[in-house]
């Protein structure tokens, strides 16, 4: 199934594709201004797309999942990913955090954070079955719904886990 996409940054035309799928993944998507900031950012930290390959640019032009990070000294914060609809449940945010993650480390990161929905049990699943422990939560911190936020964390990057 991965032989069919391909790893890719994100290009400067992505950012209304990103848009449109994160606004069908998430119930206060990201604005595509924030988007194309983070896509424009740059390295120190990736806006990483898996893509379709050989197959028709339908929906999101081909974009499956993507994933939104920044290093910041020695720490990978993890700040979006998403997983198109029809996409879920074969492996590809596993696979992209993980490929994320080693890049990271190989960058200088030794540990990785993140803030999930509270009521987000696949994805405490998908980042706790990565390593990811809680460290603690913060009250309120998600809108429509209003909701906490459980605070993650990853240490021992920097030895080639997850």
């Amino acid at each position: 199934m991965r032989s069919a996409l391909s790893l890719e940054r994100a290009r400067a035309e992505d950012p209304p594709l990103l848009a449109a799928l994160e606004a069908a993944c998430h119930s206060h998507p990201w604005a595509e201004s924030q988007l194309r900031e983070e896509v424009s950012y740059g390295s120190p930290g990736a806006v990483l797309v898996l893509r379709g390959r050989g197959q028709p640019r339908e929906t999101w032009g081909g974009i499956r999942a993507y994933c939104v990070y920044r290093l910041i000294v020695d720490e990978m914060h993890i700040l979006n990913v998403a997983v198109a609809p029809a996409w879920r449940r074969q492996g590809l945010a596993r696979w992209l955090l993980g490929f994320a993650m080693r890049k990271a480390a190989r960058e200088g990161a030794s540990r990785a954070f993140l803030e999930v929905r509270e009521s987000n049990r696949e994805a405490l699943s998908l980042y706790e079955g990565l390593g990811f422990v809680r460290v603690g939560a913060r009250r309120g911190y998600y809108s429509e719904p209003l909701e906490d936020a459980v605070l993650l964390a990853h240490e021992g990057l920097a030895s080639g886990q997850p």
